[in-house]
């Protein structure tokens, strides 16, 4: 990958030279330590909302790593000679600043091991017995990972004269560079234990990049110079901020991603519910509004009247001897039919709160909100003079040498609730077939 390519090469380039001296700056620790602990507390964070979705064991033990350096290396800042007390906070000695810093990169390679190990598990829940919150393992590795830093940063501190020389000055001492031997070889190892459980997820790789830029740092920083303040200490460091941001970059960018794919799928979802939601009001065959919704948007329209004392028309209609054309011309024929006779009735509502419905098999109806008696006869003629003008052969029709409907027209009454006006509508289409069908009949204001 090109991270590990670019921090190969940069350390090839720097590890002759790692040795040469190079000025005290004073600011660049608190600079170092500040970018390390926002970091690497932000990379926690991000992996423990991973966690408490996924309940992933190996993202907690990651997480918990990350927690870990961002508090060891907060206990590293407090100790570093210089930087809040000549001497270092909490009673520290020479070399607790060396030991906190051995801590701290021998102790994140362990949980890089344990995330290795644990990677491919996951928390199993027993039928019966609720699943224990993802509270309780994140406060519990907190609490884990504080108490550990704690006791480090004591022994550190307050056992400084039982603590072996690591530094002389600002010089590594050999006992130091054995230490910080072992140290680097334990990272190796966590970097070649985590290579060999495979298949790797895009997450195993770039914490393998972190390890790969993390060993170069500890090389540069501790091993191939000479101590504190040297080209090698400096660039090392510089690694140590490279390894810390490397995983937070890939995350983060991740988190986009999946924002983007979380977006793209609210708008297919909001797409699919509108069309199932337009499935479950409308027809399948004829496109118009279903009986559910019919009713639905009835109910509403009469209570709107009713408030606002309007006028409110209902149109019930029935193709005549739909059945004799079924049997003659056959079910295909009829469906097609049928969708004609919606066509014309739904050209007739030409305001947008008419609505034209199929009631039931070859019953329609056409709901005429803010329509009066006239208005409501006018409409209804030309819904039935629509179909008659679609021209449809019905050789077995006794009203028609062509398809065409019958047709009740009731005016709502403002005492009438859905069921009174419906009542009404039927008892004129009934009047309608009584007297020859291919007709409208009225019932104006009340059955």
């Amino acid at each position: 990958m090109v991270p590990v390519a670019v921090s190969i090469l940069l350390f090839l380039a720097t590890a002759p030279i790692a040795r040469t001296p190079l000025a005290e700056v004073p600011a660049f620790i608190p600079i170092y330590v500040a970018s390390l602990v926002i970091c690497d507390l932000i990379t926690a964070a991000l992996l423990f909302g991973q966690y408490s979705v996924l309940r992933s064991p190996a993202l907690l033990v990651l997480a918990g790593g990350y927690l870990y350096t961002t508090c060891i290396t907060a206990a590293y800042a407090m100790v570093f000679p210089g930087l809040f007390s000549p001497t270092g906070l909490l009673g520290s000695g020479p070399q607790t600043t060396s030991a906190i810093y051995m801590a701290w990169h021998g102790g994140f390679p362990l949980f890089v091991m344990v995330y290795a190990g644990v990677k491919d598990s996951r928390l199993a829940t027993t039928p019966g017995i609720a699943p224990v919150k993802a509270s309780v393992p994140i406060l519990s590795m907190i609490t884990g990972v504080f108490a550990f830093v704690i006791a480090s940063t004591l022994v550190a501190t307050q056992g400084h004269a039982w603590l072996p020389v690591f530094l002389d000055g600002n010089r590594t001492t050999d006992v130091g560079r054995i230490f910080l031997t072992g140290v680097w070889v334990l990272s190796l190892v966590a970097a070649l234990v985590l290579w060999r459980r495979k298949p790797h997820s895009v997450l195993d790789i770039w914490v393998l990049v972190v390890m790969c830029v993390w060993l170069c740092n500890i090389a540069l920083a501790a091993m191939l110079n000479t101590g504190r303040y040297d080209l090698g200490w400096y660039v090392g460091r510089i690694y140590g901020l490279l390894a810390a941001s490397s995983l937070l970059i890939a995350l983060l960018i991740e988190d986009g991603r999946q924002y983007n794919r979380l977006v793209q799928m609210s708008v297919e979802l909001r797409s699919a519910n509108h069309a199932l939601d337009r499935l479950s009001r409308h027809d399948g065959l004829t496109g118009l509004a279903n009986r559910r919704y019919f009713d639905e948007y009835l109910a509403e329209q009469i209570a709107i009247a009713s408030r606002h004392q309007r006028p409110l028309a209902l149109l019930m209609c029935d193709v005549d001897h739909y059945k004799a054309y079924n049997d003659l011309y056959g079910h295909q024929a009829g469906d097609e039919c049928l969708k004609q006779i919606a066509r014309a009735l739904r050209s007739c509502c030409n305001r947008p709160a008419d609505m034209a419905a199929r009631y039931g098999g070859e019953e329609f109806a056409l709901i005429l909100p803010d329509t009066g008696p006239d208005g409501a006869h006018q409409i209804a003629e030309a819904a039935r003079q629509a179909v008659v003008d679609l021209a449809i052969p019905h050789e077995r029709s006794a009203a028609s040498a062509h398809v065409s409907i019958s047709a009740g027209l009731a005016l709502l009454n403002l005492k009438m609730d859905p069921d009174e006006l419906l009542y009404a509508a039927d008892q004129c289409l009934y009047q309608a077939k009584g007297q020859g069908r291919n007709r409208v009949v009225s019932m104006p204001m009340a059955a």
